[in-house]
């Protein structure tokens, strides 16, 4: 994925996508975790359709969308960015 392609993908990461993710995602979540979802699943569901297979072509992909999602997260009204020790 060259820098343009990226540009690209990071522009698609709006407030109304990630809540619409994180609505979708988190009705999968087990009860026990019911109104959390894990930031990995919102990355995992933007970059499925991408062809990253190994750790040197997903990392930069994924820190550079992990930045802009949690920015985006700070946008929403009833959502909040809490950081995991995992």
């Amino acid at each position: 994925m060259n820098e343009h392609e990226l540009d690209v993908l990071v522009a698609t990461v709006t407030p109304e996508r990630v809540h619409q993710l994180v609505l979708e995602l988190e009705a999968h979540q087990p009860e026990v975790n019911r109104g959390t979802v894990p930031l990995y699943e919102v990355l995992d569901t933007l970059m499925v359709d991408l062809p990253l297979r190994k750790a040197p072509e997903r990392s930069p992909v994924e820190m550079r969308l992990r930045k802009v999602v949690i920015a985006t997260v700070g946008q929403i009204e009833g959502l909040t960015f809490v950081e995991g020790d995992g």
